[in-house]
């Protein structure tokens, strides 16, 4: 444990600058310092530190065995770290961003069940207007969405959904304009569309009922309410203004509650992947790894849209 000390004590000397910084870091005194240092180069028989009254540096010997050590020390301080916490049930604050209707749908939700079965663990939510695509590495978790894979970066990545594009309606406007049957009805129907110029004029559908059914390829026409935020849009068809495209992930509570019923339920549209995203550092906070394994646990199957309803 003495060399494991000296360990410690010159890499901080090398991080802070100086013995008195190290000591003030390690909250020892810079003659404990001073004593570890020159144990541990005695024990090697080489100098490791140049020293002046003004200046200090790494000699080569010093350079090549800090160099060698770091990764080890900082392992094994991870390792400690997370023996040490792994019984103890997560406490902090977990912040997570998100995109606004995955939040409202999904996430917020749970939190009373997160809560009860971690009641030390805060939770903060921060949201964005569109679905995330990279990760926000200053929240401990990011809620992504791909429908391609993730480019690679100092995070990682756990796949906890998949969740499909459906069409959806009130069903007062339902009564008022009929059901569609076919993909081919929806030209007879007001689709609500966001008004961005970054979206294809035309969507195509995939069948999933028995059989093989070739996509369909439709043009939505112009409605009668236009706005650029899908929660807008959502709302609107709330209120029976048109058919309104969703992920299911952000549909599943309106349809479970009977307030939008699910459109040509043997027709999806594009797929994408949910992920949540970490900081690639070696020592996962136990409050990220227990928020993971709640999602784990209450989603189920990564592969497979648990909010198709």
């Amino acid at each position: 444990m003495d060399q494991l000390d000296s360990l410690h004590a010159l890499l901080a000397v090398i991080d802070h600058g100086g013995f008195a910084a190290a000591a003030r870091a390690l909250n020892t005194s810079p003659a404990k310092v001073t004593r570890l240092i020159q144990e541990l180069e005695q024990n090697l028989n080489a100098r490791l530190l140049n020293r002046t009254t003004r200046t200090l540096s790494l000699t080569e010997a010093g350079e090549l065995y800090a160099g060698r050590i770091r990764p080890a020390v900082d392992a094994l301080r991870a390792a400690n770290d997370e023996v040490t916490t792994y019984n103890s049930l997560p406490s902090g604050v977990l912040k997570v961003h998100s995109s606004l209707d995955f939040a409202a749908a999904q996430l917020i939700p749970r939190v009373p069940r997160l809560g009860q079965l971690y009641p030390q663990l805060e939770v903060d939510i921060q949201v964005a207007d569109r679905m995330q695509l990279a990760p926000d590495l200053e929240a401990d978790v990011t809620i992504l969405f791909s429908r391609q894979p993730l480019p690679s970066g100092d995070f990682v990545a756990r796949r906890l959904a998949s969740t499909s594009g459906v069409l959806c309606a009130s069903p007062q406007y339902l009564k008022r304009h009929g059901l569609p049957l076919h993909p081919q009805d929806l030209a007879q129907h007001d689709c609500l569309i966001p008004s961005s110029k970054d979206l294809p004029s035309t969507f195509m559908l995939a069948w999933v009922g028995p059989g093989e059914v070739a996509p369909f390829e439709f043009r939505p026409g112009a409605p009668k309410f236009h706005s650029n935020s899908p929660e807008a849009l959502c709302h609107a068809a709330l209120h029976g203004l048109g058919l309104v495209g969703m992920l299911s992930a952000h549909a599943e509570p309106y349809l479970r509650s009977g307030a939008l019923v699910r459109l040509l339920p043997d027709w999806i549209g594009d797929r994408w992947e949910v992920w949540a995203a970490y900081s690639g550092r070696k020592h996962v906070p136990r409050k990220v790894h227990a928020f993971l394994e709640f999602l784990r646990a209450e989603l189920g199957d990564p592969q497979r849209d648990p909010w198709l309803v």
